[in-house]
């Protein structure tokens, strides 16, 4: 178990330094696929000893070997954000059979996607498609793959939930003409509602908007922020569903357990 938890890391952090190079490459309109990931600042191409997941940033001090400049510390922090989260899904549902890996492994591709639409659109207020639509086919993948293991009616409660939320949010979305929130935080409702059970999504949704609420008042407070001030909403949908993967069935069945007594 040992031994495969610190592979897990490890591939963690690889698919952490691709996210960060993914998230990069589209806002500047490159492919992921094609060219050499280069320093940012003065763009020359790093050599392989440069580009080692977490080792570099701490080899280099956190500066370009070449200019000098410092690296941001999203790379590092989203490598080891990776890494963890690849840990956490195992841990969460220790694989044993052929069902639970393939949905632990579904996860972690989902955890990928997730990860690059939590920085992008944190730093650019959007959330592209190419996030987003394929985590939705995971997320829809995962709910047949529950109907076939226990029976259609095990998901018709998630399916209306999901669509509930999703309704929710496009009224939102149309009434506000998008000044509200956007259009992509529609397609991160479906994706939390195809990804979690119903109490897991429930104490993820509202998870999520006690985070941005905090997170809202600190702006307001700290950084001068006005109160219609414009602020990401998916990197809190994000937190939340996995808040509600790893904590939401437990904090509901207190919760059930407390208004019981």
């Amino acid at each position: 178990m040992l031994l495969d938890i610190i592979l897990l890391f490890l591939l963690g952090l690889t698919f952490g330094s691709f996210v960060n190079a993914w998230v990069w490459r589209v806002k500047a309109g490159k492919s992921v696929a094609t060219g050499r990931s280069m320093c940012p600042n003065c763009k020359k191409q790093l050599d392989w000893y440069d580009n080692i997941p977490l080792v570099s940033y701490i080899l280099l001090r956190g500066k370009c070997r070449n200019c000098k400049k410092p690296i941001s510390i999203q790379y590092p922090l989203v490598e080891l954000l990776s890494g963890s989260l690849f840990i956490g899904l195992y841990l969460h549902f220790n694989p044993t059979q052929n069902n639970t890996w393939l949905e632990f492994a579904l996860w972690c591709a989902a955890t990928v996607f997730l990860l690059a639409a939590f920085i992008y659109d944190l730093k650019n207020m959007l959330l592209p498609d190419r996030f987003t639509l394929p985590v939705i086919g995971i997320g829809a993948i995962l709910v047949i793959l529950n109907s076939v293991e226990n029976g259609p009616a095990s998901i018709e409660p998630q399916l209306i939930a999901t669509s509930i939320f999703v309704a929710i949010y496009f009224s939102m979305w149309f009434f506000s003409r998008g000044r509200f929130l956007g259009d992509g935080d529609i397609r991160m409702a479906a994706v939390m509602g195809l990804l979690l059970a119903v109490p897991q999504l429930i104490v993820g949704v509202f998870t999520a908007y006690i985070a941005g609420a905090l997170v809202g008042i600190y702006l307001i407070s700290k950084k001068g922020k006005k109160r219609d001030s414009a602020v990401p909403m998916g990197p809190f949908l994000i937190f939340g569903i996995f808040f509600g993967l790893f904590l939401g069935s437990q904090i509901a069945n207190w919760y059930m357990g407390f208004i019981r007594f």
